[in-house]
């Protein structure tokens, strides 16, 4: 009864464990009855003699399979997690291998292999039920020891009285006693396992419950909306991001029921079943129309199943937003919302680009001293007049024009399809507005004017030089008093003269990598010693590609405007030092050769490293050299002057100070910078003998020189009459077309002193006669040779 009461459960609950116990109730004890004599027959049926035995030992095969199998049942994890499943495994084939014997061999042969096969049973399983107690303990695992103990003990006792051993505990410990007894402790534990699992099911159901909940909890707290919804668009299921996504919709809380199309548009669902289709998992960025006509944008993942769509859906209207913000501000200002540089480039560029006959005519405005307002009243009054000046310039200029605010209060306007005429029409009426209505700050009211340069884009203008042309254009218009339009055309002699600078400059720059430069001489006579001493100037000079020499006076200041003099000067360092050493004679003979610096040069450091490598490498050339440095170069920043002039000096290098007199601190340019020479300006010395003003001022530069033990050149000595004053002076040197006239190099070679070189006869006898006579010389001076 009870083994058909396991196996109903076996069947009701689908457990292999319970058919297996249902089995083994049956085997053992059927084993039990027959030990007993107390069941003959079999499900009524006689057995006895032979067959009774057979079948005996069938049964005894069949139980140590079927205890095997439900230990396995019973304890299968455990087994698998101490290894120890393949001793288990191998039993289960030598007992399933017991079956032939049991019917083929004599019944006291299998006996005995039964009685050999059930000993190593008996080993095997306490040795691993031993093992489990180390590694695996558990209540049902105690249960079962017991239960194979108390069968280990019925058997041993029935051996026992069955030898005669014992008589008094046949009738406890016989072999029914302790069948039902393990019966009994088995489904004990069988029950401990029901009772483990159960409570595994509970703690696992527990936490599926509670992960169930933290996942709702997560659900519905995420920052992005989730959603699934019918193949026709229909909303089944969401969490409360989604609804309060689309709360404008009309319906304030659950959208469970509507429409995907209500809520969004019937372009996202398009997308949704074409982006979704094959299963394919969609990624995309949609926009919708709100309410209130604004655009709004979501990015949005959804997978196709059966019969829904499921998916989660985020507003990333912000993040847009402030993206549109970004790409603006790359091409239009943050101040005034104007195009900004780059942007007008690429406007200029696109307009010529599709001009074809089209003229383009470009419009600079400044307006006339607006560093007054910033520096009386802060940068927030300047801030809000430029912002206002742009709202003016939005209301004249209209598409296709357009403005741009490329500096501080600098602003362009590009005009695309109007003439020079039709331009400088709209630029006055631009002007009229800036300039005649005043511009508002809190409780004041200012009156800034604006100037206006206008010019026609001409074809392959790049845009710098066009804003460039039409900042020149401006210049003049402020020059001219300002609150003015000036228009160039094409052919404005100013507009000329500026291409032909563009053509110059990018003259230089092919020709700058290749050196085409060369350099003049001219000549710095001494009047104290000319028969003994030679001494001149480098002039940097340029060939145009036709080889025509290109005056200073042109190549030099569009050089400096564009940034190219500092390669130039490296270039006249370098070319003058490795001539000198190849001319070693002549360097011996030369008292100082002077160069002129540029005031960028002086104020770029690389050129500061370039010069002291350069000397470092012709250390000998390096002691005729004397560096030119103007007063309005060394004062923009005297401390870089300074840290310039310390250095060249240390390594046995000269300096001259240049164009002395010709600003209005030269005395404290004197005092800072202590040089070798002092160059007075040519703008004394050329009316020297005109104006006893320049004559009184020259005398003190040449008094205070040899008081601070410098020499003093005189620039701009033109004639004979100008030189005989200079040595009534005291004036060291003389410079001029007077003297000398710049020469080339090997015209110096092949003199030892600058007498030969004088052109004018009566300037050479008055050089060389003062050289013989008595000159009174300042104490203490020495005069660099």
């Amino acid at each position: 009864m009870v083994s058909f009461f396991s196996l109903v459960v076996a069947v009701f609950i689908r457990d292999r464990t319970f058919f297996l116990y249902s089995a083994w109730l049956i085997t053992s004890l059927r084993i039990a009855a027959y030990n007993g004599d107390w069941d003959p027959y079999w499900l009524g049926v006689p057995l006895s003699g032979d067959s009774l035995q057979l079948f005996l030992r069938l049964t005894y095969v069949a139980h140590s399979l079927i205890s095997l199998a439900l230990f396995e049942a019973l304890f299968g994890k455990e087994l698998e997690r101490a290894r120890l499943r393949p001793p288990i495994k191998a039993l289960h084939l030598g007992t399933a291998s017991m079956f032939l014997p049991a019917v083929l061999l004599q019944a006291d042969q299998s006996i005995k292999l039964l009685w050999v096969l059930s000993g190593i049973t008996i080993l095997v399983v306490f040795v691993v039920l031993s093992l489990l107690v180390i590694k695996a303990p558990s209540r049902a695992l105690s249960w079962y020891i017991g239960s194979w103990v108390i069968t280990l003990a019925g058997s041993i006792a029935q051996i026992a009285f069955s030898m005669g051993l014992v008589r008094g505990f046949s009738d406890i410990t016989n072999s029914q006693i302790t069948s039902v007894a393990s019966a009994l402790m088995l489904g004990v534990t069988l029950a401990q396992r029901m009772h483990a699992e159960r409570q595994a099911r509970i703690s696992a159901q527990r936490s599926a419950v509670n992960a169930l909940q933290r996942f709702r909890e997560n659900y519905n707290a995420m920052p992005v909306g989730i959603f699934a919804m019918k193949l026709d668009g229909t909303i089944i299921e969401h969490n409360p991001t989604f609804a309060d996504m689309f709360k404008d919709t009309g319906r304030e809380h659950s959208k469970i029921g509507a429409r995907w199309i209500e809520l969004t548009n019937g372009e996202a669902l398009k997308s949704i079943k074409e982006l979704t289709a094959g299963n394919r998992m969609m990624d995309t960025e949609l926009t919708i129309e709100r309410s209130d006509g604004r655009r709004r944008w979501v990015h949005l993942r959804a997978v196709r199943k059966v019969d829904r769509f499921e998916g989660w859906i985020e507003d990333i209207t912000p993040r847009k937003e402030a993206e549109g913000q970004l790409k603006f501000l790359v091409d239009h200002d943050s101040l005034t919302g104007l195009l900004n540089r780059r942007g007008f480039e690429l406007r200029l560029l696109a307009a010529v680009a599709s001009s074809s006959n089209r003229p383009v005519c470009l419009a600079y405005v400044d307006l006339d001293r607006f560093k007054l307002v910033n520096d009386l009243f802060g940068h927030a009054a300047g801030d809000q007049i430029l912002r206002q000046m742009a709202t003016r310039m939005r209301e004249v200029i209209q598409p296709p024009h357009v403005a741009a605010r490329v500096g501080g209060d600098e602003f362009v306007v590009i005009m695309d399809g109007l003439s020079l005429d039709a331009s400088r029409t709209l630029c006055e009426k631009l002007r009229d507005d800036l300039s005649n209505r005043t511009y508002q700050y809190q409780d004041k009211a200012f009156n800034v004017t604006s100037s206006i340069g206008v010019i026609k884009v001409l074809d392959g203008m790049r845009p710098a030089d066009a804003l460039t042309a039409s900042d020149r254009a401006c210049q003049e218009a402020k020059a001219s008093g300002g609150s003015t339009v000036v228009a160039y055309d094409s052919s404005s002699s100013e507009l000329i003269s500026y291409l032909d600078e563009i053509r110059l400059v990018a003259g230089m720059k092919e020709r700058l990598p290749v050196e085409k430069f060369f350099t003049q001489f001219q000549p710095i006579v001494s009047l104290r010693n000319p028969e003994s001493t030679l001494c001149y100037e480098v002039l940097i000079r340029m060939r145009d590609s036709g080889g025509k020499v290109v005056p200073p006076g042109r190549f030099i200041p569009a050089a400096e405007r564009n940034g190219l003099m500092t390669q130039i000067d490296r270039w006249v360092l370098r070319s003058t030092l490795e001539w000198f050493d190849t001319q070693p004679a002549h360097r011996d003979s030369v008292d100082f050769c002077t160069l002129n610096l540029s005031g960028a040069s002086l104020n770029d450091e690389k050129f500061l490293q370039d010069t002291i490598a350069l000397i470092r490498a012709h250390p000998e050339s390096s002691r005729k050299i004397c560096f030119e440095i103007t007063e309005s170069v060394a004062l923009y920043d005297l401390k870089t002057t300074r840290r310039f002039v310390d250095r060249v000096k240390s390594f046995g290098a000269m300096v001259a100070l240049d164009d002395f007199g010709a600003g209005y601190t030269s005395f404290s340019y004197l005092k800072e910078l202590r040089g070798d020479l002092v160059k007075i300006d040519g703008n004394f010395i050329r009316d020297v003998n005109l104006n006893r003003e320049n004559q009184a001022i020259t005398r003190a530069v040449v008094d205070l020189a040899h008081e601070l033990g410098m020499g003093c050149v005189a620039e701009w000595a033109e004639n004979a009459a100008i030189v005989r004053s200079l040595i009534e002076l005291q004036v060291d040197y003389a410079q001029g077309y007077g003297v000398c006239r710049p020469l080339d190099r090997e015209r110096l070679l092949a003199v030892s002193n600058p007498v030969p070189l004088i052109d004018d006869r009566e300037t050479s006898e008055i050089i060389t006669g003062s050289a013989t006579g008595s000159r009174r010389v300042a104490p203490g001076v020495t005069i660099p040779i």
